[in-house]
C-alpha cells in the first residue's frame, strides 16, 4: 500500500510540473525571490500564447520593482563610494549589473573601482609593514584602519587587526599602569608623558584624556595658592573618564564635528551622571544646533526620496542627537530601519537567482 502511495505522489508531482504554465513557473520563481528569471520567463511567452497577456500584467508590476532595487543599489554603492569604502561600493554596483547586465557604464565605472581599489591595498600594505617594522604603532594602526576602511571583508587584514591589537593594546595598558602609578605618586610630569604618548595610540581613550585635564587642573590650583573644595587628586575612575569624554567632547567641537562631541557627552554623563560641566556642554552644543534641526529632518526626508537610505538615517540620526524627543525624527529613523532591513535581506537575492538563469 505504501509503495502504490508514494507512486502516485510522484506521478502527481510529475503531472503537477507538466502542467505548469510559464505564468506560473515565473510567478514560482517570484516567489522564490528571483525576479530576473520570473521576468525572463514572462518575457519569452509568446504572443500567440492564451498566456500572453496574464504574462505582460505580470512584467509591467515586476519591472518598477526591479528598477527600484537597481536603483538602491546604485545609491548605495555612491555612499560608499564617498566614503572611501570601495569594496563595498564595488558589491553594489555588481548587485546592480546582476540585475541590468547591459549597463555598460556602471561595469566600466566598477572596473575601474577595482583598479583603484588594487593599488590603494597594495600601497598600503606596503606602509603598514613599514610600519611595524619601525615599530611605529601609530601609523600601523593608522595604515590598518585605511585598509578595512577600503576593505573590511578583505581576509588577509584578520591577521594584522589581531596582532596590531594585542601589541597597541600591551603598550596602552603599560603606558597607563605608569601614567597612574606617577600620578599617585605626584609626579605629575611623568604622568603627563605617559598618558600622552596613550593618545598617540588610542585618541579617544577618556581615562588618559581624563588625568590629564586633573593634572592641568592640579597645576592650575597650585598656581592659584589653594585646591578649592574639590581636590582631582582624590577623584574615583567613574570621574576621571567622565572628564575624558567631555575632554573629548571639547575636542571634537575645536576640530568642527559638533555630533561627534554631543556624543561624547552623552558616554560622559552614562558614566558620570553628575558632571555639570558635560551637562551644561550638551545643552550648549543642542542649543547651538537646534537651528539646523529642520534641515537635518527635510534633508533626510530627500535622500530618503531618492532611494539614498544611509544618508537619510545620517541626517535624521543627527537630529535626534540635537533632539532626542523628536517624534517625526524618530519615527522616521524607525521607518529607514526597517527598509534597510528589508534591503539587506534583498540583497542576496537577486544575485542568486540571476546566477541560476546563467
Amino acid at each position: 500500500m505504501k509503495r502504490w502511495q508514494a507512486f502516485g505522489a510522484a506521478a502527481a508531482l510529475l503531472l503537477g510540473t507538466a502542467c505548469t504554465t510559464p505564468v506560473e513557473l515565473g510567478e514560482r520563481r517570484y516567489r522564490e525571490g528571483d525576479r530576473l528569471a520570473a521576468l525572463e520567463i514572462w518575457r519569452a511567452v509568446p504572443e500567440d500564447s492564451s498566456d500572453y497577456q496574464r504574462a505582460q500584467r505580470r512584467i509591467g508590476e515586476v519591472e518598477p520593482e526591479f528598477e527600484r532595487l537597481v536603483v538602491r543599489y546604485k545609491q548605495r554603492a555612491r555612499y560608499y563610494e564617498q566614503r572611501d569604502r570601495l569594496a563595498e561600493s564595488i558589491l553594489s554596483y555588481r548587485l546592480a549589473l546582476e540585475l541590468q547586465p547591459g549597463d555598460a557604464a556602471t561595469l566600466d565605472h566598477v572596473q575601474e573601482l577595482a583598479r583603484v581599489l588594487t593599488n590603494r591595498k597594495r600601497e598600503l600594505r606596503a606602509e603598514y609593514s613599514r610600519a611595524l617594522a619601525d615599530g611605529d604603532l601609530a601609523r600601523a594602526r593608522d595604515t590598518l584602519a585605511r585598509l578595512r576602511t577600503l576593505d573590511p571583508l578583505d581576509p588577509d587584514l584578520e591577521t594584522g587587526n589581531r596582532q596590531l591589537a594585542a601589541a597597541l593594546r600591551t603598550e596602552v595598558e603599560r603606558l597607563d599602569r605608569e601614567g597612574r602609578s606617577a600620578f599617585g605618586a605626584g609626579n605629575h610630569a611623568e604622568a603627563e608623558r605617559a598618558f600622552r604618548d596613550v593618545l598617540a595610540l588610542e585618541p579617544e581613550n577618556e581615562s588618559a584624556r581624563g588625568y590629564l585635564s586633573y593634572i592641568a587642573t592640579l597645576r592650575g590650583s597650585r598656581s592659584r595658592g589653594g585646591s578649592g573644595t574639590f581636590d582631582p587628586a582624590f577623584a574615583t575612575e567613574s570621574e576621571i573618564r567622565a572628564e575624558g569624554f567631555h575632554q573629548n567632547s571639547l575636542a571634537a567641537e575645536r576640530r568642527g564635528d559638533l555630533y561627534a562631541a554631543i556624543r561624547q557627552e552623552l558616554r560622559a554623563l552614562e558614566v558620570g551622571p553628575e558632571h555639570a560641566a558635560a551637562r551644561e556642554h550638551l545643552a550648549a552644543l543642542r542649543h547651538r544646533l537646534q537651528p539646523d534641526l529642520e534641515r537635518l529632518i527635510e534633508s533626510g526626508r530627500t535622500a530618503f526620496g531618492n532611494e539614498d537610505l544611509q544618508t537619510a538615517l545620517e541626517n535624521w540620526r543627527q537630529a535626534l542627537l540635537v533632539d532626542p524627543e523628536n517624534e517625526r525624527a524618530r519615527a522616521y529613523v524607525a521607518r529607514a530601519e526597517r527598509q534597510l532591513q528589508n534591503l539587506e535581506r534583498l540583497r542576496s537575492e537577486p544575485v542568486e537567482g540571476a546566477n541560476e538563469t546563467r
